[in-house]
């Protein structure tokens, strides 16, 4: 536990006794050494509330990065049905049997390599 100032300039809590009997020059002696260690104590604890948050923002960018990206994918799957849909429903089934005979032939020119 740390010492209170009264207890490292040898000043003691009797009854009799009074703040008025101490030694002002120890008071005063150990005033800047408090002050400074508070400063220090501050400006950890901010520095320690900036990591936190730091932290705290790095894991809400990667939520939003990762739901960004299952958006974008679900988007791309999305996209492919709705277009597959929307042009066979314009086909005729002629047409149809055309693209399939194309993509057929492609495929075995391919293959056959």
């Amino acid at each position: 536990m740390p010492k209170t100032i009264e207890k490292q300039s040898g000043v003691s809590n009797n009854a009799g006794d009074e703040a008025f009997d101490a030694n002002p020059v120890e008071v005063l002696g150990v005033a800047p050494a408090f002050a400074m260690a508070l400063t220090y104590l501050s400006a950890a604890q901010s520095t320690g509330i900036l990591f936190e948050n730091a932290v705290a923002n790095a894991q809400r960018q990667n939520i939003i990065a990762q739901s960004a990206l299952n958006q974008g994918i679900l988007h791309m799957f999305s996209v492919g049905s709705m277009a597959a849909a929307n042009s066979t429903s314009h086909m005729d089934s002629q047409d149809g049997e055309q693209v399939n005979e194309s993509l057929l032939s492609s495929l075995r020119r391919y293959f056959s390599n």
